[in-house]
């Protein structure tokens, strides 16, 4: 076949397989054509120097590509060297966000692997889930969700962030111990040359202190090991991290 490059939109993404369809014209006839669009093909082409990065490929994708023949007898054709050029419908949501940064999609199950689909573009964007939220099921999959986007500035990273959460009950605990300021248990789990980790609420949530003069102190008279309980207290809290310092008291050892 010809090595001159085509172009073409892609209309259709099978996630399972890593595989997209693109259509394009020949001959003012529109055709369609299968394409790989896994990681090894995204590195053949970085290594060739064809592009410079890997691109995660969505429905609406302007790509260029070239025809190659595969098969026995050559007769399967399938796109080689596919590029991204652009996406306007990727655009339009981007400004979007930039402006009102709320949308409505359905919640898609991949291989345990989560995604939105935005309800008028048809794009596929990463569920961010954070790790103290409870999954969606599979029934949640046919209603419709209110969803935000996140890394806009880099569309090629921009992932989904739901409206509304369900956390576990531990999170949700310290929440309140956050907000109220209590002080909370945590047991020594490990200790890094670096760092001393930490489990909160019954080992569902996870920690660390980094090793400063005190703790270091501490560590050598061996009153901070691991099982060690310390009381903390949480000075930063979001669904993606939490942050404790110690109270200065006496630690205990756990039974």
């Amino acid at each position: 076949m010809s090595e001159k490059f085509i172009n073409g939109k892609i209309s259709f993404i099978h996630h399972e397989k890593n595989r997209a369809v693109i259509e394009y014209l020949d001959h003012d006839k529109k055709k369609t054509i299968q394409a790989d669009i896994d990681d090894r093909a995204q590195a053949k082409l970085i290594a060739q120097k064809i592009i410079k990065k890997p691109h995660r490929f969505l429905v609406g994708d302007i790509v260029k590509f070239q025809i190659k023949k595969t098969g026995g007898n050559g007769r399967i054709l399938y796109a080689d060297h596919v590029q991204y050029l652009y996406n306007t419908a990727l655009e339009i949501l981007i400004n979007k966000a930039a402006i009102e940064n709320k949308f409505t999609g359905y919640i898609k199950i991949t291989d345990d692997e989560y995604f939105i689909k935005e309800i008028d573009s048809y794009l596929f964007f990463p569920l961010k889930i954070s790790a103290y939220e409870i999954p969606p099921g599979n029934e949640q999959t046919q209603e419709t969700v209110l969803f935000k986007l996140e890394n806009i500035e880099n569309p090629a990273k921009i992932t989904a962030v739901l409206y509304n959460h369900t956390y576990i009950p531990e999170f949700l605990t310290a929440v309140q111990h956050f907000k109220k300021k209590n002080p909370t248990e945590a047991v020594v789990t490990k200790i890094s040359p670096f760092a001393v980790y930490l489990d909160l609420f019954n080992g569902t949530i996870r920690s660390k202190l980094t090793i400063d003069e005190s703790i270091a102190e501490k560590i050598a008279d061996k009153s901070i090991q691991p099982g060690t309980v310390i009381p903390v207290l949480i000075s930063h809290l979001s669904p993606d991290r939490i942050v404790v310092k110690p109270i200065e008291e006496n630690p205990q050892e756990s039974n």
